[in-house]
């Protein structure tokens, strides 16, 4: 397959855009209607506003690349897109008896149909094209690299997003009583997909150690750390400052704000 192939292109641009506007819309703005407007019901809107912001963050990376190379998009977007996919189909069969497969309303239905079939789908397009494309690295890694607080910054994102995501999705149990907010198995892993997909992006974003062909992924990280910051406005009562984990989830938004806003400066621009 060519490197100049326009699928990656046109499926983000024509597929992947559509889709996550929309999840973002059901999930960050109808937080409290997911009964009817979602896949599943969310009883705590805070949840669902998590995981919408993943969805609108994403949007970023996903609009901007459409000016990237195939190569470089995939290699630096391809493997957290793979993540946050793959985890959300393997959690959407895992608890599939909680989808409204069955429910009375036919719009409710549909959209449950169409998140079973796009995660059903979606993981091994994102599988061909990491593949296809981000696995070959040119002689553009390494150049423009980041000062040494960046790198800090982003391996340390890295350190505790990535063992979280893996505690959230394996063993739920075990975090749900630690966690800030209320959590149950099936929400447990899906927040633990964005975690994932985030701590990859902070581990990517440091191997590429490039700041010109990582800006879309980096805006898109500090476009996630404000949303969430959002969220957290929208819905504080529901979340548990007592919780050590608390603290430790409001540090990584204000170092990931802080590491990724440079990404929004002009002389980064293409």
């Amino acid at each position: 397959m060519s490197a100049a192939s326009p699928f990656p292109r046109l499926f983000v641009r024509f597929v992947a855009l559509p889709l996550l506007f929309i999840a973002g819309v059901q999930l960050f703005i109808l937080s409290e209607q997911t009964d009817v407007y979602f896949a599943w019901t969310i009883s705590l809107p805070l949840t669902a506003a998590f995981l919408g912001a993943g969805y609108w963050a994403a949007m970023v990376v996903a609009y901007r690349n459409w000016w990237e190379t195939p190569t470089v998009s995939a290699r630096t977007t391809g493997l957290t897109s793979l993540a946050a996919t793959g985890i959300l189909g393997i959690a959407t069969f895992l608890h599939l008896d909680k989808f409204h497969l069955n429910d009375p309303a036919f719009l409710t239905r549909f959209v449950t149909w169409v998140w079973i079939i796009v995660y059903a789908v979606t993981p091994f397009l994102f599988l061909w094209i990491w593949f296809a494309f981000g696995r070959s690295k040119d002689e553009t890694v390494g150049v423009n690299p980041f000062p040494a607080w960046v790198r800090y910054g982003n391996l340390f994102q890295a350190a505790v997003m990535i063992p979280a995501a893996l505690i959230l999705f394996l063993a739920p149990a075990s975090i749900i009583p630690a966690w800030p907010w209320e959590l149950t198995p099936l929400t447990s892993r899906a927040v633990s997909a964005w975690f994932m997909a985030y701590g990859l992006a902070c581990a990517t974003i440091t191997m590429e150690n490039n700041a010109s062909n990582t800006q879309s992924a980096r805006m898109s990280l500090f476009a996630f750390c404000i949303l969430q910051l959002i969220t957290l406005g929208r819905y504080f009562p529901s979340f548990d400052l007592s919780k050590p984990l608390a603290w430790v989830y409001l540090l990584v938004l204000v170092v990931g704000v802080a590491v990724n806003a440079p990404s929004l400066s002009s002389h980064e621009q293409k």
